[in-house]
């Protein structure tokens, strides 16, 4: 792919890495450069007056202007019928027109004018400070005074709604703000908003309710990602603005936080939008791996295929970063870096964290470490987490080794960042420190200088990337508290900073000395959402903006929904439901009614909103969730027009909790139609198949799961079962399969046992040893013998003994195969069943013909006595003819064992004084030993076992006196004593 296209101006590069502008912006209305200073410096309000927006959204258009230009058709604004879904092509047509008027470089203005609307939006529901600005004045005057915002007041208090009170957790937000979520709209703009939130909704998943000033939104939707597409525009827009696709990737990015689920398609066309981005930024190291790594983004992915024979060696690298030590490629690529000039490495720093931030909001973190790790390697930053002694509390008398973070940035220049930040609380605790005290702290530790701003917002990545690949518990609290350490350590930006405090507050909400701290902090952290314009002790827009596109900042509404879940979990159920109720977050509020024992309440809340919203189909579900009623979630799927994917994961899951499986796989293929991007519906939808027998069902659905999430180990077993119950023909691929599943699922010895089995099957014997050896493992301790198939034992070693392993291998090449077999073997058999395992008569007979084959007769006589002991000892035998039996004969086959093999003469080795031993220790070699383990012995050979004759007669005789009171005159009896009788007379 061709990387000869546009370059970026210097002003999309001071946007796109939130630098200042040097010029003083004095107004917006005097062309290209006025608009692009204004939006630089955070001015989006004078662009959004300029004289550009109004001709682009046709503020001061009149009647016979507009009818002009909806001739074709459209509806004119000055129409009452003026709906929602008029919008674009009013729109579109003012666009057009602006460009025949201003020539092809008009795309600048209206990028920058999208640009603005989005930004706008951003500081609405996730920055701050509040934004006074109306959308709807944007629009020509019928639209404007019909959609207005009636709750925005230039000045006076905030009108809250009736049965709200100056003490009610909204009315506090009298005092520091005006916009709030949940406030009462009039009839048209609840219709407006509304209807932009259903345009924005993706694969059947529903877009935030009560999200403010979407029109915001669809305004630099329009602008940035439809209009743009059309091909009479896109190669002109990108030679007028390179960096649309990348702001185009930022836009759709925010449109997937507001969906209730993330969306699969707006997924694919995030990274679609990234990909074509990077073919207007400089050539850098990244340039052709970046290709090649969105070349490889797919969803639909094969299963991963790995080349080692013997699976647990070499397992697959999960890209674990030594960040301070870079060796091989690695180290290279920090080397190429070097020769990169700074301005294009701070782009790629920010395109390459900015796609792992992606990968970390959808949760997939193996993706996201790979693109974080390389923007740190654009960035030149170097970090390792490390250990130091040292004490947490006030009154601790001894040192405890801590874990810390040391990080520095590349080069000498630092961000001249280091203004306004949200106040931090302290922790104010009568025993825990501020923070960790170390003793005779290195100046390594307490005197790291300050990192670059966006190497803190790559440290926040890693720390986000921990707590995605790891369960939420204690040790992944205590793995990421460091890197937000040493984030707050230098506060360098608003957003970054509120950021850190952020995590801080999630890691100490479950400790109860820290867990007030928490809840203040994330009180405060909400606030600032909403305060009026910034004083001179907080950042403004601009700031706040800089770093947004690097971080994973949640919208206002996530934040208050996660102040109440701390509420809940502090017991203040009251203050927690008035957020989630005044939020309509309706799951939550159930969820809280339901854990106060009010079942009853929960339902009428629902209810009477369906009475206010019966076409609601969330509400539905959410009410057939309570009440477990499958008509519900149909209903919700019926007024949905079957676009409401919920209502049938929903469904779904009801007919697979009652074994309905056809039911379910029908329910979740609708769903899954929908929004493919739901590992759990694939994983459900794959066991209701396999349930069924429906093979071609289950094994897309697990190849899914897997490619969602690669760390999947039932998926991985799954799909590997599926596989081979479709017959043999495709064992080598369920092979394949289960042997990425013993990587994930090491701890479990079925599935080493289907890896077993299939290894036997397909002829790979040394993985087929490798799984028995884990089982074993796994199972000696609670199960003992049973730990050890015996019939797969037999097997593989009638395989090596009997079968055709070596043939057609040269004499070299198969005594080489011998050895290597033959040392698995040992280690099987030695170091894991023996170590294990001694009271099994059948495993030591089983072992017993291995040590035959291989000529170490003492060995294979050794395993036949202990058989004959296993048996012999059991108490029974003097009276169960099943046990005597048994050990009759396991008996005649040691003395037939002794008469074949005790005078066969082997060699031994006698260790000398010269390899460390003042003893004379007997050391038995096989007749295929190698050379090595005859190093400073000497080997002499001697027989096997001198007195076999007597040792075969005492087992004769002691197995006769206990079986003469009760098996006298029994065949096996018989037996014994003719076989006495042959030796006495031998």
């Amino acid at each position: 792919m061709s990387r000869k296209q546009p370059q970026l101006s210097e002003t999309e590069i001071q946007f796109l890495l939130g630098q200042r502008s040097d010029r003083d912006v004095r107004s917006a209305d005097t062309g290209d450069t006025a608009l692009s200073d204004a939006l630089i410096q955070g001015d989006y309000e004078s662009i959004l007056r300029s004289d550009t927006a109004k001709c682009l959204f046709g503020t001061d258009l009149d009647a016979s202007l507009a009818d002009s230009l909806c001739a074709d058709g459209y509806t004119s604004p000055f129409e009452p019928d003026f709906s929602v879904g008029d919008i674009k092509p009013f729109v579109a047509g003012l666009v057009d027109k602006f460009i025949q008027t201003n020539g092809d470089q008009a795309w600048e203005q209206i990028t920058c004018i999208a640009t603005a609307c989005l930004c706008a939006f951003i500081q609405t529901n996730w920055t701050g400070p509040e934004f006074t600005l109306d959308p709807a004045t944007l629009l020509p005057t019928p639209l404007s005074s019909r959609w207005s915002e009636s709750y925005i007041a230039a000045s006076g208090p905030l009108d809250l709604p009736e049965d709200v009170n100056s003490t009610h957790e909204i009315g506090r937000r009298q005092q520091i703000g005006r916009v709030y979520l949940g406030a009462s709209q009039s009839i048209e703009r609840n219709k407006l908003d509304r209807g932009i939130l259903k345009i924005l909704e993706y694969d059947g998943e529903e877009v935030y309710v009560l999200t403010p000033r979407p029109l915001y939104l669809y305004l630099a939707r329009l602008l940035l990602v439809e209009i743009p597409a059309e091909d009479k525009y896109l190669s002109k827009r990108n030679a007028a603005f390179p960096s649309g696709h990348w702001l185009a990737a930022r836009l759709l990015g925010i449109q997937q936080s507001l969906l209730d689920y993330p969306s699969q398609t707006l997924m694919n066309e995030i990274l679609a939008e990234y990909k074509k981005a990077s073919l207007f930024l400089p050539d850098s190291p990244a340039s052709n791996q970046t290709a090649q790594n969105n070349e490889a983004v797919n969803i639909e992915q094969e299963v991963p295929v790995i080349d080692s024979d013997v699976p647990g060696f070499g397992a697959r690298d999960r890209g674990e970063s030594v960040h301070s030590e870079k060796d091989g490629s690695a180290a290279d690529d920090s080397d190429a870096w070097n020769a990169v000039l700074s301005q294009a490495r701070e782009l790629w720093t920010r395109y390459l964290l900015e796609i792992g931030i992606v990968y970390s909001q959808h949760h997939m973190p193996i993706d996201s470490k790979k693109y974080v790790s390389q923007a740190q390697e654009a960035s030149g930053l170097e970090w390792k987490l490390t250990g130091a002694k040292g004490k947490r509390t006030k009154f601790q008398t001894f040192d405890v080794t801590q874990l810390v973070l040391l990080a520095r940035s590349s080069g000498q220049r630092t961000d001249t960042e280091g203004g306004a930040v949200p106040e931090s609380f302290d922790l104010n605790d009568d025993t825990l420190l501020e923070q960790i005290s170390f003793t005779d702290p290195s100046a390594e530790i307490t005197e790291q200088g300050k990192l670059k701003t966006i190497d803190q917002c790559i440290l926040l990545a890693f720390c986000l990337n921990v707590q995605n690949e790891n369960p939420a518990h204690g040790l992944t609290s205590e793995q990421m508290m460091p890197f937000v350490t040493r984030v707050l350590k230098h506060p360098n930006n608003w957003s970054v900073y509120t950021m850190g405090l952020l995590l801080r507050s999630q890691l100490e909400a479950e400790n109860s000395r820290t867990s007030q701290r928490a809840a203040l902090q994330l009180q405060e952290l909400v606030d600032q959402i909403s305060h009026p314009l910034p004083s001179m002790h907080e950042a403004g827009a601009a700031e706040r903006l800089s770093y947004f596109w690097t971080l994973a900042l949640p919208s206002q509404w996530e934040l208050e929904r996660q102040l109440a879940d701390r509420f809940m979990s502090l017991g203040v159920f009251r203050s927690a439901l008035d957020i989630f109720e005044r939020l309509e977050l309706w799951d939550d509020v159930v969820s809280c009614y339901v854990l106060l024992g009010q079942i009853e309440v929960a339902e009428h809340v629902i209810r009477k909103q369906l009475d206010k919203h019966p076409d609601r189909p969330k509400l539905w579900c959410v009410l057939g969730d309570l009440k477990s009623d499958p008509e519900h979630w149909r209903h919700a799927w019926d007024i949905s027009g079957q676009r409401f994917a919920r209502a049938m994961r929903s469904l779904g899951s009801y007919h697979y909790k009652r074994h309905e499986y056809k039911e379910t796989i029908e329910c979740y293929q609708d769903a899954l139609k929908l929004n493919p991007m739901f590992e759990s519906s694939w994983y459900v939808l794959g066991c209701a198949a396999m349930a069924l027998k429906e093979w071609d069902v289950a094994i897309p659905a697990f190849r899914r799961v897997i490619s969602i999430d690669a760390d999947n180990g039932e998926a991985y077993t799954n799909l590997a079962s599926a596989y081979m119950n479709l017959g043999d023909g495709n064992n080598e691929r369920a092979w394949n399969v289960l042997r990425e599943a013993v990587k994930h699922m090491r701890n479990v010895w079925q599935v080493w046992d289907n890896f077993m089995a299939v290894s036997l099957k397909i002829g790979r014997l040394s993985s087929a040893i490798h799984a028995m050896e884990r089982i074993i493992e796994l199972r000696s301790d609670s199960s003992g013998a049973q730990a050890v198939d015996v019939d797969v034992l037999k097997r593989v070693i009638n395989t090596i003994t009997r079968g055709r392993l070596f043939d057609g291998l040269s004499p070299a090449d198969a005594e080489r195969k011998k050895l290597e077999y033959d040392r698995y073997m040992r280690h099987l058999l030695i170091g894991t069943i023996e170590a294990r395992i001694t009271n099994s008569a059948p495993l030591w007979r089983a072992m017993a013909d291995y040590w035959f084959w291989t000529s170490d007769y003492r060995h294979c006589l050794d395993c036949y006595i202990k058989a004959y002991r296993c048996l012999s000892q059991r108490p029974e035998i003097s009276y169960a003819p099943p046990v005597f039996n048994d050990a009759a004969e396991a008996a005649l086959d040691l003395v037939s064992m002794y008469e074949n093999v005790g005078d066969k003469m082997q060699p031994v080795a006698r260790v000398s004084a010269a390899a460390g031993s003042d003893e004379q220790l007997d050391q038995q070699l096989p007749d295929n030993a190698d050379d090595g383990d005859q190093r400073k012995a000497a080997a002499v050979s001697e027989p096997v076992c001198e007195d076999w004759r007597y040792q075969a007669k005492m087992v004769l005789r002691g197995l006769i006196g206990k079986g003469k009171e009760s098996f006298d005159g029994t065949p096996n009896y018989v037996r014994l004593t003719e076989a006495l009788k042959e030796l006495r007379q031998a």
